[in-house]
């Protein structure tokens, strides 16, 4: 007969996902934690259910772990687990993986079939997915600062060309009056030394 933990070894309490099972104790790489078990189905009996907690067995053989003794049932799934399912003969043991600290969740892969059927449309809700998720959230949070912070100092140069724009435009003026005003005094000096240079001749005659 397989040996177990006792039940002092663990309790059932909240998680992220509504109820789950924790360590009270140091568990072990190894160590068989708790066993699986409810009424067993014939697989086609089973096919006809709508119940979460069926686990298969094997082609023939399901377990519906749907009763309340069944404290098993409450391991929640991750995908990253620190415990898996061994099935020997018509036994499900959970069985330790990983060293388990007291008041962390045991938890254990439930299987593809599973995953997508059940979890995969709401949602994964375990340790890693959500790690995951809130890096993705923080990235995506982070690129849309950098967006942000690109639009506004494009914005701000773009401010700042219109604000010179108008300067550069009123200062043409002044400069063209001013070409203009030097171009008028050169042509009034002009005829000024032309009479200064036709004056002479008279002089000399005298």
């Amino acid at each position: 007969m397989a040996k177990f933990l006792s039940r002092r070894s663990y309790r059932v309490g909240r998680s992220r996902t509504g109820l789950g099972l924790f360590a009270l104790v140091p568990i072990k790489k190894g160590t068989r934690i708790i066993r699986y078990w409810g009424p067993k189905l014939p697989a086609k009996v089973a096919d006809e259910i709508d119940n979460k907690y069926m686990f298969e067995i094997n082609s023939r053989w399901t377990v519906d772990g749907s009763i309340r003794r069944n404290t098993a049932r409450y391991i929640n799934h991750a995908c990253k687990p620190n415990a898996e399912s061994d099935i020997i003969g018509h036994l499900i043991l959970i069985r330790a993986i990983k060293n388990i600290a007291p008041g962390e969740e045991i938890t254990y892969d439930y299987g593809k079939n599973y995953f997508n059927t059940y979890i995969k449309p709401i949602g994964c809700k375990c340790g890693s997915c959500e790690t995951r998720r809130r890096a993705e959230r923080a990235e995506a949070r982070a690129k849309a600062r950098a967006a942000k912070q690109r639009a506004a100092r494009k914005a701000e140069k773009q401010k700042t060309e219109k604000r010179k724009l108008p300067v550069a435009a009123k200062s043409s003026p002044r400069k063209a009056q001013s070409v203009k005003a030097v171009s008028v005094k050169s042509r009034a000096a002009k005829p000024r030394a032309v009479k200064k240079k036709a004056s002479r001749p008279l002089a000399r005659a005298a």
